[in-house]
């Protein structure tokens, strides 16, 4: 734990306990973002957490902090997307998740930039927007082209959703065959054995 001495900007480096202003942490940190983002964009399907993003972010950069994730991480992702959106690169703040896999509202930030309407789906849409980061980061994409990959818990949500809406009703079971004389059930050869 470091002393109030080193932490009053929230920030240090970490070889020296050095204090970092919060601005020139946050710029060591979304540099180093970027670069995490677009290494994890160079296998299909991949994708990161916040936390393991925080935590992957602050060794690179060298620059820590004892703020609380949910503090600082949503203005580095703005940052990046920021990044991407002015280099004409695909929004590599999409492949970014929560830890139930959804985008969640940072992801909206994305949209903003672009001038586009938030989708009524818009964990697809970033499903879409990691398959652009995947083509352009050089993943193995299926030769077919592969379908933009939800993440694990959002396809396992969906998939239990979409065997409820997509299984079929039972078949309506005949009524047996019974005799017209006695209505008992008749057997497979038609022919009642009482009559």
């Amino acid at each position: 734990m470091k002393t109030a001495a080193t932490t009053i900007s929230g920030a240090w480096l970490a070889g020296d306990d050095t204090t970092v202003s919060f601005r020139d942490a946050a710029v060591a940190w979304a540099l180093a973002a970027h670069g995490v983002l677009a290494e994890t964009a160079t296998g299909y399907g991949h994708f990161i957490t916040v936390e393991e993003l925080a935590e992957r972010v602050q060794e690179m950069s060298g620059v820590r902090t004892d703020a609380p994730t949910r503090t600082w991480m949503d203005a580095i992702l703005r940052k990046v997307a920021r990044r991407c959106h002015s280099a004409g690169e695909p929004p590599l703040t999409a492949l970014c998740v929560r830890a139930n896999h959804t985008v969640g509202d940072s992801y909206k930030y994305v949209l903003e930039l672009a001038g586009l309407p938030t989708p009524e789906d818009l964990e697809l849409h970033a499903a879409y927007a990691r398959w652009q980061c995947y083509q352009t980061y050089g993943a193995e994409v299926p030769a077919d082209g592969g379908v933009p990959p939800l993440t694990p818990k959002v396809a396992a949500r969906r998939g239990v959703a979409k065997a409820r809406k997509v299984e079929p009703e039972p078949e309506p079971v005949a009524a047996p065959a019974v005799c017209p004389q006695c209505f008992i059930q008749l057997p497979a050869t038609g022919i009642c054995q009482y009559c």
